[in-house]
């Protein structure tokens, strides 16, 4: 699994070793299949998105589907559509139900995952937990971050991901398509639930590409993460 940049967004380089997170938590805490991710795309959608469970949830009889990974900036994101950063804890909406000892990395409407130190106090290998919390659902995905990335797998039960309506889900989808049509096709649909911001900005981004084959549009995403600059 590697991650995808958002093209909607301006991109950040990564904070410095010592720099805080929350609490007693610094950037050196981290595990290091973290900074493998984000040292290659500073925060980003998941290549593959769902990570298989022991037990049935919203997204899926045996798994949950996580869109993307937080990054690691000071800057605080715009708008609602823009991936968010592990560095500024308390602008996630959920914070306050999760531990302490918690590093959210990923919060879209009621779910989240979150890095928990509870067992590892001094080590740089938190478990990864799970939480619905509309359901009051918890579940541990894994006991290190080196193996939560290395269990997200492909399954294809549409595009976008059931069963939620979120921004981060349809730009998922949309970095997925092998299309302009289909591109245009979920704006069209899905814009009627979220906000005409988030339409215009795709919209301008799509009109740049249209008389360009879809293969360019494509490997102007691939390589994004490597300019640090707004795509036109």
């Amino acid at each position: 699994m590697h991650l995808l940049a958002s093209p909607l967004q301006k991109q950040f380089y990564t904070y410095l070793p010592k720099s805080p997170i929350y609490k007693t938590y610094s950037v050196a805490d981290l595990p290091v299949a973290y900074h493998n991710l984000v040292n290659h795309q500073n925060g980003g959608y998941t290549s593959k998105s769902y990570v298989p469970t022991n037990t049935p949830t919203e997204d899926a009889l045996n798994a949950v589907y996580i869109p993307y990974i937080a990054g690691m900036f000071e800057q605080q994101i715009t708008a609602d559509y823009h991936i968010p950063s592990i560095t500024r804890q308390e602008d996630f909406k959920h914070r306050m139900h999760v531990p302490d000892t918690g590093i959210i990395f990923y919060e879209d409407q009621d779910r989240l995952a979150y890095m928990d130190y509870t067992h590892a106090p001094s080590g740089n290998q938190p478990s990864v937990v799970y939480m619905n919390v509309g359901l009051g659902q918890q579940i541990t995905l894994a006991e290190t971050f080196d193996d939560f990335i290395a269990m997200f797998e492909d399954r294809y039960l549409g595009n976008p991901a059931p069963t939620l309506i979120s921004y981060h889900r349809i730009n998922a989808a949309i970095l997925r398509e092998s299309s302009y049509e289909n591109i245009n096709y979920l704006i069209d649909t899905y814009g009627l639930f979220l906000s005409k911001e988030w339409q215009n900005d795709w919209r301008q981004l799509i009109a740049h590409y249209l008389d360009k084959p879809f293969h360019q549009f494509q490997e102007s995403i691939l390589a994004y993460s490597q300019t640090h600059e707004l795509l036109l």
